[in-house]
């Protein structure tokens, strides 16, 4: 069953085996995971319980729906949008459906450096095998599944040589629309949803949505309660207060939501390690015009090719960029074209013919992360100076791309706007300096602020997603890496759910 705020008319008290807090890809998989093994299970989620037939594609709605803070989460001087989902379902959502495994070369990494030993690549392949095939994850076909904003992207990578190829995607009678980040109306998305929650459901779950967690109490080594209120779906002002009691808790908000609970708890953290080694995976982007060419960017799938051609796992890599397609229907690109007045109207007016490709950078830079009043979360984070060179270069190998598919002219959002008329002019990029305000960075992949790792003195959880800190407490979301992993973390966030969800028992 699945209880909403309209539901819940005085304050709760529960009792279950198990409390999971978030139902995105990895609260979903523990829940279903857990439930196998007879255990009552009660999921919690801040946001609302919504159908295919509450995602009516306005930008205006749907992100005050889907994303915390109404998509405008950004770091402590505003220098860096983090876009995170919230609701039934989590991130999935409004995520584009990429599904990409974690590189062997970062496992490798994990084990040596934190000594996560029982997550081999055997156990990893049975986790992404059997995530792959509930989630019916299959290659995106070339002649149905290919836009013309990413047919650019091939166009550009192949006239120049570079590495690239279609990419795998969850999802099932797809008819492109286009408005995947506003929540599918078509019920195409074959994710937490649409598969894992209804099983979970069948299975026994219970699922309270529109139920914010407040504070975890302890005593001794044990969590012994959660408190929760339930929260308005539109104003967002708290009601009544729900009490949990169970014998384990597994949190699953998400790379932010998941520490700052913590924090505000004051659970025993003795090596201060609550809320650090935040990793982002941050993007720019680059525009391409195109003004005999009709792209029409927001119609199709938004993203079904990658170039790999500056994506280096190995370790001390200088290349760290990975260039997919990107791009965002009116209000999205109102609010990242740079600009004002007649200029900001001229480049809106043109929108028909702008193909976008993106810079996501595999970064090495960390931050840091603190709670933000009752539920919300406050981040820190800047590129260090070593890694500037990572941006530059993906910046540059975008415009080469866009130039080499044909673009007349290639925009390179900063302010002021650097406009490109030529690929003999790309080096200008080289001078563009890496500061807060100047060059536009957004990110949709934080990971990385309750770590695993063999050592409580340098790591969070063990390998399991238990707290050291803590007998019955585990995480099960994106919180558990110890670094960024460079690629899109949605299939194994729902491995790591399972995983988890497996040793809840």
């Amino acid at each position: 069953m699945i209880y909403t705020y309209d539901h819940i008319q005085r304050d709760l008290k529960i009792q279950t085996d198990i409390c999971i807090v978030g139902s995105g890809a990895g609260g979903s998989a523990a829940a279903t995971e857990a439930s196998k093994k007879g255990k009552q299970v009660l999921l919690l989620e801040a946001g609302s319980y919504l159908t295919p037939k509450d995602f009516n594609q306005l930008e205006d709605e749907m992100y005050s729906h889907l994303f915390w803070e109404k998509g405008g989460r950004a770091n402590q001087d505003q220098s860096i949008q983090l876009i995170q989902g919230r609701g039934v379902g989590g991130s999935t959502l409004h995520n584009l459906n990429l599904c990409k495994r974690i590189p062997p070369e970062i496992r490798s990494d994990w084990r040596e450096r934190f000594g996560i030993e029982q997550l081999t690549d055997t156990v990893w392949n049975r986790l992404y095998s059997e995530t792959e095939q509930q989630l019916q994850v299959s290659l995106m076909d070339e002649k149905t599944h290919l836009n013309e904003n990413n047919a650019l992207l091939k166009k550009g990578c192949a006239v120049l040589g570079y590495r690239g190829g279609m990419l795998q995607h969850n999802r099932k009678n797809c008819i492109g629309a286009g408005f995947c980040v506003l929540g599918c109306s078509f019920n195409s998305k074959m994710n937490a949803l649409r598969v894992l929650i209804p099983e979970a459901v069948e299975r026994g779950v219970q699922v309270l949505a529109n139920c914010a967690a407040i504070r975890l109490n302890y005593e001794g080594k044990k969590i012994v309660s959660l408190i929760a209120k339930m929260q308005h779906p539109k104003t967002l002002e708290f009601s009544h207060q729900v009490t949990i009691t169970a014998k384990k808790f597994c949190i699953s908000a998400g790379g932010t939501q998941s520490c700052t609970l913590l924090q505000r708890s004051q659970v025993p953290d003795p090596y201060g390690h609550l809320g650090k080694n935040l990793f982002i995976h941050p993007g720019v982007v680059v525009a391409g015009l195109f003004p005999d060419h009709s792209v029409y960017g927001w119609k199709g799938i938004p993203q079904s090719y990658e170039c790999t051609e500056f994506l280096d796992f190995s370790k001390n890599s200088t290349q760290r960029v990975w260039l997919i397609s990107a791009f965002a229907h009116p209000i999205g690109t109102a609010s990242l074209l740079p600009g004002f007045g007649s200029e900001h109207r001229k480049l809106m007016q043109q929108l028909p013919h702008i193909a976008v490709v993106s810079a996501m950078i595999h970064d090495e830079t960390s931050g840091i992360v603190k709670p933000k009043g009752e539920v919300d979360a406050d981040f820190s984070y800047w590129p260090d100076p070593s890694e500037h060179s990572q941006y530059w270069l993906g910046l540059k190998s975008a415009a080469k791309i866009l130039f080499a598919a044909g673009a007349s002219e290639v925009l390179v959002p900063y302010t002021p706007m650097l406009r490109l008329t030529s690929p003999k002019n790309i080096d200008q990029i080289d001078s563009l300096a890496i500061v807060p305000h100047r060059l536009p960075i957004t990110a949709v992949h934080p990971m990385g602020t309750l770590w695993m790792g063999k050592d409580p003195k340098t790591s969070v959880t063990n390998d399991t997603g238990r707290y050291h800190a803590l007998e019955n407490l585990y995480i099960a979301d994106t919180s558990l890496f110890p670094t960024s992993i460079g690629v899109p973390p949605q299939l194994s966030t729902y491995a790591l759910g399972k995983w988890v969800g497996s040793h809840l028992d």
